[in-house]
């Protein structure tokens, strides 16, 4: 056919855009970040495009589930998620200070973070509900890890 339009040309790229957009929808996540533990790198309200994984290393910023059974939460206690930072991976000898002496000492691990598990510190120690309260964290609550910083809350600076 000459000089006819080319219809499925446009076609084709709304489809493939379209799944696309869905592929990236399921590996990506928009968090907002609730209370003060992760300032001075993350302030209450800034808003952080997320990775969906699994696979940690230390020193990255993760999103995970909350977990449900601790009273001591401070901030926030209605959202299911919280932003930490991995200071050791399973096989990682256990930071000192990072996890109380019971959970350190449990499993056997010789002063080794267990399998499945990490150490997860907020940047703010005096805000923070994490490994040094709770212990280990389970590698299985891990949604993601933080991409980048999309929109900084208003009033908050930059480091």
């Amino acid at each position: 056919m000459t000089g006819g339009r080319d219809v499925w040309g446009p076609a084709v790229a709304l489809t493939v855009l379209t799944a696309c957009g869905a592929g990236a929808a399921r590996r990506l996540l928009v968090v907002t970040v609730r209370g003060t533990s992760m300032t001075p790198t993350h302030h209450h309200g800034d808003q952080l495009l997320v990775r969906r994984t699994r696979t940690v290393r230390r020193g990255q910023v993760v999103v995970l589930l909350r977990p449900r059974s601790p009273t001591i939460w401070r901030e926030d206690r209605h959202s299911p998620l919280i932003v930490k930072r991995v200071a050791a991976v399973p096989g990682d000898p256990v930071p000192p200070g990072s996890v109380p002496p019971l959970a350190e000492g449990d499993g056997g691990h010789g002063g080794r973070v267990p399998p499945g598990r990490v150490v997860l510190l907020g940047d703010n120690a005096a805000a923070s509900v994490d490994s040094r309260q709770l212990g280990f964290f389970p590698l299985g609550d891990v949604l993601g890890v933080v991409a980048r910083p999309l929109r900084r809350a208003e009033g908050a600076h930059r480091r």
